[in-house]
């Protein structure tokens, strides 16, 4: 008899009544039906990218805005780096996550983190620095090349769910924190990796056409809501100062975690305006 298979991925990782669910190639088209399912009840999309680091730095010469600059970064770094993880929290109006039930029959929030297999690190250019810190965060590089999806088979089966969200419902919205690396790398999986486009203001329409809705940003939002303490600091630091429940256990610094505090984040902002919000709609920190 062959031994039994070891497990192709990460065990779902439990933070108090939250499961965020490692995705694989065993399990990708099971838990992307599954999403897709939920998507007409829960049209608010978390994501966090996380990638090998930055191996181009900023170009030089002087007459670049600071929007174009930033997205020169974006456009080379992203063009040339594989995505190794994406994080996805989809919650409703109310700011409640899908649940399902545990082997108990107790209530469980759950959330999603995609692990891909496009990168070896033994030959693709990344940051060490920025290996040894999501390896040290628990990211296992090895198994991810080994029995993670390919991004071009989740860009694929994303635009098919995506196509086939009913007309009667309301487009999903994006979200990310800090979003111009997540929001670059989404349109480039899901335009079979053509180069990015060639400014800012394309790119961000590009995303919004391919992911069939509005994207937001929620680190603008909440540098730019009437809070003057929420302008400096990065996630978890926001979280903290709008009184985001942190997770208990602290998860590790990974996709899955950071998109529901994106999630969080967003929700919080968005209860504090006094009006839809719709006016942030395209406003990506860093490119605007």
């Amino acid at each position: 008899m062959f031994p039994p298979p070891a497990p192709v991925i990460p065990a779902p990782a439990m933070v108090g009544r939250l499961q965020f669910v490692s995705v694989g190639a065993s399990n990708f088209a099971t838990e992307m039906d599954f999403i897709g399912s939920l998507l007409p009840r829960f049209r608010y999309i978390a994501i966090d990218a996380e990638y090998p680091g930055t191996v181009h730095g900023a170009p030089a010469g002087a007459g670049l805005s600071p929007a174009a600059r930033y997205y020169a970064v974006v456009k080379a770094n992203v063009e040339e780096l594989p995505v190794l993880q994406l994080g996805l929290t989809i919650c409703d109006e109310e700011g409640n996550l899908p649940v399902v039930m545990d082997v108990d029959g107790l209530p469980l929030q759950i959330a999603w983190e995609f692990h891909f297999s496009d990168f070896d690190v033994a030959r693709d250019p990344h940051s060490v620095e920025s290996v040894n810190f999501l390896r040290a965060q628990g990211f296992d590089f090895v198994r991810a090349r080994a029995h993670g999806v390919a991004s071009a088979d989740f860009a694929g089966k994303l635009a098919a769910l995506l196509a086939s969200v009913p007309r009667w419902c309301q487009p999903p919205a994006w979200v990310a924190f800090g979003g111009a690396f997540d929001f670059a790398f989404m349109v480039k999986m899901l335009s079979g990796g053509q180069p990015l486009p060639e400014n800012p203001q394309d790119m961000v329409a590009r995303a919004s056409d391919l992911l069939r809705g509005p994207v937001f940003d929620a680190k603008y939002m909440a540098e730019h809501c009437g809070r003057p303490e929420l302008c400096v600091g990065g996630l978890r630091t926001v979280a903290a100062i709008l009184g985001v429940p942190q997770l208990d256990p602290a998860p590790p610094s990974l996709a899955g975690p950071k998109s529901h505090t994106a999630c969080r984040i967003y929700y919080n902002v968005m209860r504090m305006l006094e009006h839809d919000g719709a006016g942030y709609d395209g406003l990506i920190d860093g490119l605007y």
